[in-house]
């Protein structure tokens, strides 16, 4: 049925193209995933039917690779039937490790209106940010409360099952002063997307961001942040508290100015992409 020994390496499992990952919140996976008497069976019910039968279009013999998001849980299921809003299958609980290494990106971003935040959470989920942090900064004109907060975590699980992650990213709401202290964690190296006029020019192929680069290729693993403002930008005194506690780096795409909800997105890519990882 399983042709997987565990523990088993993520390396493997994301190589089976034909392997669905499915993330689920603890609300979600109580309401709409039952064990059956046998501990090798489960049912699939609710959205997660809906989401097998109808999005994925499941047939018997196919695998799910099932994800409990707040536990870090994982299922391995082999479909048997597929009936009418009910799904039965073969299932195994199984221990992944990830054997992929990598550096941790971290982004922070001012918040943004409307549904741009949605946007930024689904993006950056695919491009692979391992945290994401909404922040309000002067220029913000809305702020984001905990319902919103709970939608913007179910996107990032969406968005990491469709991008086949192991784990989807932490999605947060801090202050200013609370993004800033992060920032100033020893060990990390950060990247302060800023204007142009606000940072003198600097950009990517600048000598302090060239240097950094340089010195991540060289780093197996490390922690980066990227800093992205609201549609205004940042304003003088907070970029300069920024580059100044954090000692951050600031990096611009020189003539190309980007709308603030893509900025992050293309920062997260290119920085990536010069550091190795993507």
């Amino acid at each position: 049925m399983f042709d997987y020994d565990s523990p088993v390496a993520f390396s493997r499992l994301i190589a089976e193209y034909k392997l669905k990952f499915i993330h689920l919140s603890r609300a979600e996976l109580e309401s709409c995933v039952s064990f059956g008497p046998a501990p090798c069976e489960a049912a699939l019910g609710g959205s997660v039917y809906n989401y097998a039968a109808n999005a994925l279009r499941l047939e018997k013999n196919e695998k799910i690779l099932l994800i409990d998001g707040s536990n870090s849980k994982y299922y391995l299921l082999a479909i048997n039937r597929i009936e009418k809003k009910r799904v039965t299958a073969d299932c195994r609980a199984v221990e992944i490790y990830d054997d992929i290494i990598k550096k941790e990106y971290n982004c922070f971003v001012g918040v943004l209106k409307g549904h741009a935040n949605e946007e930024i959470v689904e993006r950056l989920t695919e491009l692979g940010a391992d945290s994401i942090f909404f922040f309000r900064s002067r220029y913000s004109q809305c702020d984001i409360g905990p319902e919103k907060l709970e939608r913007l975590y179910k996107i990032a699980l969406s968005a990491s099952s469709q991008s086949r992650r192991l784990k989807a990213p932490l999605i947060q709401r801090l202050s200013f002063e609370e993004a800033v202290r992060r920032l100033a964690a020893p060990g990390a190296r950060s990247f302060l997307m800023a204007e142009p006029s606000l940072c003198g020019g600097l950009d990517f192929a600048g000598a302090p961001a060239e240097a950094a680069f340089e010195a991540l290729r060289k780093e197996s693993a490390g922690s980066v942040n990227i800093v992205s403002g609201p549609e205004g930008g940042f304003e003088r005194d907070e970029a300069s508290g920024i580059l100044g506690t954090a000692a951050a780096i600031p990096v611009t795409l020189k003539n190309v100015v980007l709308r603030a909800c893509f900025a992050p997105q293309a920062a997260l890519a290119i920085i990536k992409y010069r550091c190795g990882d993507l």
